[in-house]
């Protein structure tokens, strides 16, 4: 049977969450799909209507989103949405390839072969995934292949740090798309890097790595710009 537990949560979530968590993801998409201006101030009485809530879930929601870069909070202003741009974007990745250059680091301290077993069982799960062609849970198994070569250095700040960006990328992912060859080539790299853990390569598994992240960003720097372009064409 296929295992699919990275896509199950088993912590209880409260109801005040439910409603933080469906107003941030929603507001994430509407920012990144380009319903509100880069500059434009979000008025809490106009989002108090907009998501049918109060004032207490919009606020939670504004302050996740500033932590993602999404929007900036003022005194005495309220909030304002930022410029998504490549340099945002650029920012986001290489923000990627320090903490988890260093986590991996840390983790290649001491290469366990369970923590390498872990890895080969959720890229089955991600190859399984492309031959489905199901995309918003191919982007899940990616982040879960991800957080277990993370976790295992136990900095659950830079964890923190990277589940932000994560939500981040996946909202982009789902804006501008993710092109067919670039989950193969995904799995070529993940493959490759296990590789390297196994022989304790750690430079090897480093530049893997690094290459890894900076594909993604080249990927999606390119299906900005031709949604761009289709756009201006259109």
């Amino acid at each position: 049977m296929e295992n699919d537990s990275f896509m199950k949560n088993d912590q209880p979530v409260s109801l005040s969450n439910t409603i933080y968590s469906r107003v941030a993801d929603s507001l994430r998409g509407a920012i990144i799909n380009g319903e509100f201006d880069p500059g434009q101030r979000l008025k809490m009485s106009d989002l108090i209507i907009r998501f049918g809530t109060s004032q207490m879930p919009i606020r939670e929601a504004l302050q996740q989103l500033q932590g993602e870069g999404l929007v900036t909070i003022l005194p005495h202003r309220g909030a304002q949405v930022k410029s998504i741009d490549n340099h945002f974007i650029k920012n986001i990745y290489d923000l990627r390839i320090a903490i988890e250059s260093f986590l991996l680091r840390k983790a290649c301290e001491s290469v366990d072969t369970d923590w390498i077993e872990n890895l080969k069982k959720a890229q089955d799960i991600y190859d399984s995934l492309i031959e489905k062609k199901n995309i918003p849970r191919i982007i899940e198994a990616n982040h879960h292949f991800h957080r277990i070569h993370n976790s295992v250095a136990e900095n659950q700040v830079a964890l923190d740090t990277l589940e932000r960006t994560n939500r981040l990328v996946t909202a982009l992912r789902t804006a501008y798309g993710y092109h067919e060859e670039r989950f193969h080539q995904v799995s070529a790299e993940h493959r490759g890097l296990i590789k390297c853990l196994e022989k304790k390569d750690i430079n090897g598994a480093l530049d893997i790595h690094i290459n890894h992240v900076e594909n993604g960003r080249s990927n999606m720097l390119l299906e900005i710009s031709q949604i761009k372009k289709n756009e201006e064409s259109g």
